[in-house]
């Protein structure tokens, strides 16, 4: 009875953990940066005094970047929810870590693209952007 009770509880956690990926779940967004120049692919992040910052990492010419995430971005925009991020100048980029009024993100960063994609987007370009 154990050894059935050991089996049986591995094979849920197995299917706990399953990857459902393919046409109907996507797990990951590429970024793309086909400029000359480097960029800083950026989320905004917010506390709980309604401050933010954005946070993020530097992609050089020609190099990709990939947001990941557990859940299906299908499951997790199907609300009509969007995906946002920022690119952004390097040379002008906020302090990481430091919040500040929601207001003054393009202040404190020179934003080079701001997007908030929608499922329909996402899928329209097979969930890659490619910038410029």
């Amino acid at each position: 009875m154990r050894n059935f009770i050991l089996i049986l509880t591995a094979i849920t956690l197995a299917s706990v953990t399953c990857n459902r990926e393919g046409e109907s779940c996507h797990r990951k967004i590429t970024i793309i940066n086909h400029s000359t120049n480097s960029i800083v692919q950026a989320l905004n992040i917010k506390n709980a005094a309604g401050k933010c910052f954005l946070t993020g990492s530097i992609l050089l010419p020609e190099e990709i970047y990939e947001y990941t995430n557990r859940s299906c971005f299908e499951d997790i925009l199907s609300a009509g929810e969007t995906f946002e991020f920022y690119l952004i100048d390097p040379n002008h980029y906020n302090t990481p870590g430091i919040f500040y009024d929601c207001d003054s993100i393009e202040i404190k960063n020179t934003i080079l693209k701001h997007y908030l994609l929608t499922l329909d987007e996402l899928k329209s370009i097979n969930f890659t952007v490619n910038y410029p």
